[in-house]
């Protein structure tokens, strides 16, 4: 978990993969469930779930995923089928697209952006990282 400021919380109830402070990896990245990233990675991310970059997570690679919310750095193109929610305190340089765009106040987004609608090129019904965690 972590936390930012009163109200910008994410809670799960399960975490199925993390990527620890000072651990950094060079690759390509394909999971699923719910991954948080607290280090460096470096390469490609597909990921078929909900991707959590943490305040001192690192990420410098195009991105594909359900649902993502960032507290830390993402430097790529990403693109999520759901919601892409940046924190306060977040950075991301590289073109988005997705759904549903929640950008807080502190975050920086720097690219372009295009919205689309669920289904819109990828399959229906994805889900929101905020969606299936109760806000504290």
């Amino acid at each position: 978990m972590f936390r930012k400021r009163a109200g910008e919380t994410l809670r799960y109830s399960r975490i199925d993969t993390v990527l620890g402070e000072g651990t950094v990896i060079r690759g390509n990245l394909q999971s699923t469930g719910v991954v948080r990233i607290d280090g460096t990675l470096e390469g490609q991310v597909d990921h078929d779930g909900i991707l959590l970059v943490g305040p001192k997570g690192r990420v410098i690679a195009n991105v594909r995923a359900r649902g993502m919310s960032v507290a830390g750095e993402v430097h790529g193109d990403v693109e999520v089928e759901g919601t892409l929610e940046l924190l306060s305190g977040a950075v991301l340089r590289g073109d988005i697209r997705c759904a549903h765009l929640v950008i807080r106040e502190g975050a920086v987004f720097e690219g372009r952006c295009h919205m689309q609608e669920a289904g819109e090129g990828t399959p229906a019904g994805t889900e929101s990282p905020a969606a299936e965690s109760p806000q504290a």
